[in-house]
């Protein structure tokens, strides 16, 4: 069955895409929203209401890539911090680690084992470099692992994937993942059925659990005694030494090429807490973030870009805020100054792309490889209509008409 624009580029043929009757579909399919893209060298190829103000939805994380980008470098590394006591406890610090998953802490574990720790006394967690109840969006109660709760301290993107085998007993749908206590719990709640991720809630006490069972088990694996299985959570004081500083495994731009590919609204917002405290400090603060954000975004782009709406508004990393606004003229700004790392966008069907949807709003961002370069482009609609995709299309259309200069 022939989608409206595929039945219309087919009675199309060869007649330019910027004909009457071809600008006529695009204005429908718009409908409300905005619309530009650009060539190359910055020509306007179609525009339609490119300064009207629209919900940017997860398209934020391209400025927030490059803001990451400048401020912290391609290579800059999170940390996660291992302390002792005079009585041989051991402290883990969460710094923010986004992609502190199993893998991680398996070697986290094996170094702490090569430095000579050999006996634990307690586990204690320490999440207090990020402010107790960050003001950022969430889905509440949602289970969904794009909405799992931010943290200094998260394992697995603060989320327990759980599977069960032919027999219907509850398994670790990760290998590399054991079934720690806490899954064991929650998976209890559910009905044997397909494999499931879910995230650890709104109670910042089950992540923790969950980064200290795990950890527990990679330290026992390594060969170190446990002592005490109780669960402490405490904020790192005087009576601690530092014994360890791990360095992620994986570099900001690894990061950023995960966030974007699956527009991981997880790491965006540790990035963006991590951002305000990287120049004001820990513990980090959402309202200190996004001044910091704020300050960025000028500088990268423009007076104005950041607070303006009419440009872009920005309030936190992820793009679930529905206050946050931008333009097509703004995102197009954005998108000319991002090309250098345009390859971070995910490759659809050819196209570097990067979605933004919440209910109501479909929108798209990135560039359409053509003769003589990228050419960007942004889609912009909050609408009941999905039609993104059938304007991409048209657009992809145009851009093969086009020849360089």
């Amino acid at each position: 069955m022939f989608t409206r624009v595929a039945l219309f580029l087919l009675l199309l043929g060869s007649t330019p895409l910027d004909s009457v009757s071809a600008q006529g579909l695009l204005d429908r399919l718009v409908g409300d929203g905005s619309l530009l893209l650009h060539s190359p060298d910055g020509e306007t190829l179609l525009s339609i209401n490119p300064d009207r103000s629209l919900i940017p939805a997860s398209v934020v994380k391209i400025p927030l890539a490059q803001v990451a980008l400048t401020a912290l470098g391609e290579d800059y590394r999170f940390e996660t911090r291992f302390y002792r006591n005079q009585e041989g406890d051991l402290l883990v610090r969460g710094m923010g680690d986004p992609f502190l998953i199993s893998e991680e802490l398996a070697i986290v574990a094996g170094n702490l084992a090569g430095l000579g720790l050999d006996n634990v006394g307690r586990l204690v967690v320490d999440d207090s470099a990020f402010e107790p109840n960050p003001d950022l969006p969430l889905e509440r109660g949602a289970d969904d692992p794009y909405a799992a709760r931010n943290s200094a301290l998260a394992v697995n993107f603060n989320t327990v994937n759980l599977a069960w085998d032919d027999n219907g007993q509850l398994i670790s749908a990760e290998s590399q993942t054991p079934l720690t206590p806490l899954a064991r719990e929650l998976g209890a709640r559910l009905r044997p059925g397909a494999e499931q991720r879910i995230n650890l809630g709104d109670d910042p006490r089950a992540g923790l659990q969950q980064v200290q069972q795990l950890l527990i088990h990679f330290l026992q694996e390594s060969g170190v005694t446990i002592n005490d299985n109780t669960f402490y959570l405490e904020p790192i004081a005087s009576e601690w030494s530092l014994f360890y500083t791990h360095r992620s495994s994986r570099s900001l731009r690894e990061n950023l090429e995960g966030m974007l590919r699956y527009s991981n609204n997880f790491i965006a917002n540790q990035l963006f807490l991590t951002l305000g405290a990287q120049q004001n400090g820990y513990p980090a603060i959402a309202e200190s973030a996004r001044a910091v954000l704020r300050e960025k975004l000028s500088e990268l782009y423009g007076e104005g870009f950041g607070d303006n709406p009419n440009l872009l508004t920005m309030i936190e990393g992820s793009g679930l805020a529905r206050e946050q606004r931008s333009s097509a003229t703004g995102m197009m700004r954005i998108l000319e100054i991002f090309i250098p790392f345009a390859d971070l966008l995910p490759d659809r069907n050819g196209v570097l792309r990067k979605s933004g949807t919440l209910t109501g709003v479909y929108n798209y961002a990135g560039y359409i490889p053509g003769s003589g370069g990228l050419y960007p482009y942004v889609i912009l609609t909050n609408q009941g209509a999905n039609n993104r995709d059938e304007i991409l299309s048209l657009l992809r259309e145009r851009v093969s008409q086009t020849r360089p200069q």
